[in-house]
């Protein structure tokens, strides 16, 4: 009897995070917040233009950092249906692979001096940052990753995925979604099935750049209807690893 009960058990069953209202949370602590401060009056901030991104690549193993930030880009693009291309002039996304010693160098020349970067610089390995316009468009992002700090800290990689998928318009960390590359004190290193869901969130038709908290909010149960019907929640593990730097670093 225990044999045929067993087998009477459905293949899977959904996982916690998989359930409205845990992405509808998700999303907006990772969307809709933002890391050193500046939380008052948040609108949703996204690209709407293709994204032109150059790689500096002055220090390192330049071929393979190459390739591995072309295997990122190209599958958040996918995942997002937001086109990724990589150029040599006119960027509106660069990403700076560079020595460690460098790096507040790079963030005055790139950034600025705003005070969320000298914070950032001080307590992060590798930062990001991305402006808007005045519809809240992402128009201009910045990467900046110290190789030989990273690589000394075992983070390399986590620092190519987790930076550049947030500025894509996930930009804050937060303990309360998981599993997740943006939880700190996550085990996950490259995407997981809910950031594969909260990336096909912030780029659903339901949404778009502009869109106050209220909006946010009564646009994601829509959007989150399309994706349970084509599957792209149920099957999020699964999609999120196709052409991803976790299926070509073989881990």
């Amino acid at each position: 009897m225990l044999g045929l009960w067993l087998l009477s058990l459905p293949a899977f069953s959904a996982e916690r995070w998989q359930n409205d209202d845990y992405l509808i949370q998700s999303f907006f602590e990772v969307a809709m917040k933002r890391e050193y401060g500046h939380e008052q009056h948040v609108r949703f901030s996204r690209w709407q233009t293709p994204i032109r991104l150059k790689l500096i690549n002055e220090f390192g193993d330049k071929p393979l950092q190459a390739e591995v930030v072309r295997i990122q880009s190209q599958h958040l693009a996918r995942i997002t249906g937001q086109p990724i291309r990589l150029v040599n002039d006119n960027p509106n996304l660069t990403l700076i692979m560079t020595r460690h010693k460098q790096m507040a160098h790079w963030a005055s020349r790139t950034i600025g001096q705003d005070g969320s970067v000298k914070i950032a610089l001080k307590e992060g390995i590798c930062l990001a940052n991305f402006a808007t316009n005045a519809a809240y468009e992402i128009t201009r992002a910045t990467v900046i990753i110290p190789v030989d700090y990273s690589r000394d800290k075992g983070r390399f990689l986590d620092c190519v995925v987790e930076e550049l998928t947030q500025i894509m318009g996930l930009p804050n960390d937060s303990d309360k979604v998981f599993p997740s590359i943006f939880n700190d004190h996550s085990v996950d290193r490259f995407p997981t099935g809910l950031d594969y869901v909260l990336l096909k969130l912030a780029y659903h038709p339901a949404l778009h750049a502009g869109m106050s908290a209220d909006e946010v909010r009564s646009a994601l149960p829509i959007a989150i209807k399309a994706l349970r019907s084509n599957g792209d929640i149920a099957q999020a593990n699964q999609r999120v690893q196709q052409d991803s730097l976790k299926q070509w670093a073989g881990l």
